[in-house]
């Protein structure tokens, strides 16, 4: 099984590109025509329009008032769009996993329509959102104080409008929507004490309610116009205090922060196995597989951390910059994870999700960006006008997104989640280093960068050139977790070596995903000032 398993590798390698010649004579004559593979692109056409106005005043030598109000109108066109039938003349638009005669119609109102390139399928739909925004904001300036104080209102009304009449969602997806309303305000404030002409003291503070995010508003806006349950408004409240040194040779500044989001919703879609619901109906066969609309709703985040930056002219010609942050972004608590199943959709169910209950997210890292970084810099200005720089940088404390689904209680359920028996014989150390979240590798990285510039008469000419990752060092960016093994034996079988087919397997079919920074890249320009 392992010369097996190194041979079919080794063959993949060799030959990693898929057959597209054999797909296309499938496609000219298998079913008439209908293509069997083809290319399509998940597509949003946006179109905004925004319109604002700014109001300034100097009051006094020592306040200024300032405002505005800003309406933005989008309207967003999202589709599948047919790109290519691979030799064949159409496709005919169907669900193959649709579990009756109406589920597998996209359109019931166009059943078993031929696609051609060029045309919308599957899904079609319109988001529309309008949004007004107005604040208002008071400067005061003295000699040994600054400080000012702001607010703000914002509105947002969001709606959809199905073009479709899904086969799953007749009574709620075909045409407009209710609206959707959000209120929201904020405040903040700030002050800057100057005790000398070179120590400075600044303190600022924030609160603000934000409306959730549109794709977040609607549960699997694809199919239906279904809001999601406990989307409401995101609260946000910080606050930040730095001191400041200036001098003509050194400036510093050192900053420490806090920050909290509550009541955030985060939405997924992936295809799970080992997800199984019962709907309570004898009748009715439950899917042990299905493609899922995830919502995670009442999530809160709390991000605290030290900054810090330093500037040294060691010439008139040579600076030295250094800068470091030290964070920690955390979840904050157990949010609620809900699972909307197309499978049991009916004109009566028209919202079929099963609720996971909460998610054991509290104290896992917020992925998405190193909570520790620092760079080194050196840069020479001659009085020739050509300069030169290079800075070395460090990224560390970054880690993958991990799945709310695997950290529920129904995680060591056996394969359903609606009335599931407990797993036996679980191995806790096991399943804590199978959840255990994933931190990637710290990442050292340098960058070169220069220019020069040239008087030509009354014009000038220039040129700058950088080069970054200097030493085109690999790294993991980012990545998370997938879902799609939903409880604890799927996962111990897809993480241990095992045999199928005679041939064995050491990679898990489905492992994360990650994503990887750019190796070396370069960057030339050239200008011309007149």
């Amino acid at each position: 099984p392992g010369n097996i398993a190194a041979a079919q590798s080794a063959n993949f390698f060799k030959s990693p590109q898929v057959d597209w010649n054999k797909m296309i004579e499938a496609n000219k004559h298998t079913n008439e025509g209908n293509s069997l593979y083809y290319v399509y692109e998940d597509r949003t056409d946006d179109k905004v329009f925004t319109a604002n106005t700014l109001f300034n005043t100097q009051a006094t030598d020592n306040i200024a008032i300032n405002g505005g109000v800003t309406y933005k109108k989008l309207s967003s066109h999202n589709f599948q769009n047919m790109q290519d039938l691979m030799g064949g003349t159409f496709f005919k638009d169907y669900d193959n996993y649709g579990t009756s005669p109406g589920h597998i119609q996209p359109d019931l109102n166009n059943p078993f329509r031929n696609v051609k390139v060029g045309d919308e399928f599957r899904y079609n739909y319109y988001l529309y959102a309008n949004t007004w925004d107005a604040f208002t904001q008071f400067k005061f300036t003295y000699s040994k104080v600054d400080f000012y104080v702001a607010q703000n209102f914002g509105y947002s009304e969001y709606q959809r409008d199905g073009v479709y009449k899904n086969g799953y969602y007749p009574a709620n997806s075909y045409g407009l929507s209710n609206k959707v309303t959000y209120e929201n305000y904020g405040f903040k404030g700030g002050l800057t004490y100057k005790l000398t002409g070179k120590h400075l003291f600044v303190v600022n503070g924030f609160y603000q309610s934000k409306a959730p995010n549109l794709r977040n508003v609607y549960a699997n806006a694809r199919v239906n116009d279904n809001v999601t349950l406990d989307v409401t408004n995101e609260k946000v409240s910080s606050a930040d205090l730095s001191y400041i040194f200036r001098a003509p040779r050194v400036k510093l500044r050192l900053t420490g922060y806090y920050s909290k989001i509550k009541n955030a919703t985060e939405a997924a879609f992936f295809f799970a196995d080992g997800v199984s619901i019962d709907d309570g109906d004898p009748a009715t066969t439950d899917p042990t597989s299905a493609f899922v609309s995830e919502t995670v709703t009442n999530i809160d985040k709390r991000n605290i951390g030290l900054e810090f930056g330093f500037e040294y002219q060691i010439t008139s010609t040579l600076k030295v910059n250094i800068a470091g942050a030290y964070g920690e972004y955390v979840y904050d608590n157990n949010p609620t994870v809900r699972v909307n199943v197309d499978a049991l959709a009916s004109n009566i169910k028209t919202y079929p999700y099963f609720d996971y209950g909460k998610s054991n997210m509290k104290g896992y890292k917020i992925a998405g960006m190193p909570q520790q970084a620092a760079t080194v810099g050196l840069e020479y200005r001659d009085p020739h006008f050509w300069w030169l720089g290079a800075n070395a940088n460090y990224l560390g404390g970054n880690y993958i997104d991990v799945a709310p689904i695997l950290r529920t209680s129904y995680f060591f359920t056996d394969n359903t989640i609606g009335g599931g028996v407990p797993i036996p014989n679980v191995d806790n150390a096991l399943a804590q280093k199978l959840l255990e979240q994933e931190k990637f590798a710290d990442a050292l990285l340098f960058n070169l960068n220069g220019g020069y510039s040239i008087k030509l008469g009354k014009q000038t000419l220039g040129f700058f050139a950088s080069v970054n990752n200097l030493f085109d060092y690999k790294y993991k960016s980012g990545g998370f977790e997938q879902a799609r093994n939903g409880n604890y034996n799927q996962l111990v079988q897809d993480f241990t070596p095992h045999t199928i087919n005679n041939v064995t397997m050491t990679t898990p079919s489905f492992g994360p995903k990650y994503f990887y920074g750019y190796g070396r890249t370069y960057f030339f320009n050239v200008y011309l000032n007149f």
